[in-house]
């Protein structure tokens, strides 16, 4: 049987099928938002104990970069989680992937870490679990997550207006629009 429409058509409607979150994707924005502080809160901790994770390099413009993906990723899985569906989140999804895209690169640049102290704030037992990580590896995942996150920040828009269409097409063909799937 072959599919209607062209691949990218297909894709709209397969974002349109799954912009309402489930239950469990409730739960898994929660648990996002509680890992990405837990998360933080070690980098903070790692700042402020001066472990040696963080070299003179880095400065307020680095600490600007480095911190400022945070909210708004968290923000990111409050509008989803408020709204109950994905594409209200999707313009700062882009905003966040572009801010994280800019820290990447930036922090590559620079490299203002030490791995060698990442995982100093870890409890002995555990410690080899984040102890092997080399700088080089370090960078490589930095350069590896500013593309990434470039490309996620163009393709957000483009999901966001693909799936808005496709709300406004079902509401004026007389369908059941969700509140909270922002069509207007």
């Amino acid at each position: 049987m072959e599919a209607e429409g062209s691949w990218f058509r297909r894709r709209v409607k397969r974002w349109y099928d799954t912009d309402r979150d489930k239950p469990g994707d409730k739960v898994g924005e929660v648990v996002a938002v509680v890992m990405i502080m837990l998360v933080t809160m070690y980098f903070v901790c790692s700042q402020i104990l001066n472990t040696g994770f963080f070299t003179s390099s880095f400065g307020p413009v680095e600490m600007i970069l480095f911190y400022i993906p945070i909210p708004l990723g968290i923000g990111v899985q409050l509008v989803r989680l408020t709204t109950g569906h994905r594409n209200p989140a999707r313009p700062l999804e882009a905003i966040d992937a572009f801010a994280t895209a800019v820290a990447c690169f930036w922090l590559y640049a620079v490299f203002p870490f030490n791995f060698g102290h990442f995982a100093d704030l870890v409890p002995g037992p555990l410690r080899f679990l984040l102890s092997w990580i080399p700088n080089y590896l370090a960078k490589f995942v930095l350069l590896i997550g500013g593309v990434g996150s470039l490309a996620n920040g163009l393709y957000q828009p483009m999901v966001y207006t693909a799936v808005r269409s496709e709300y406004s097409r079902a509401s004026a063909a007389g369908h059941r629009v969700p509140a909270g799937s922002n069509t207007s």
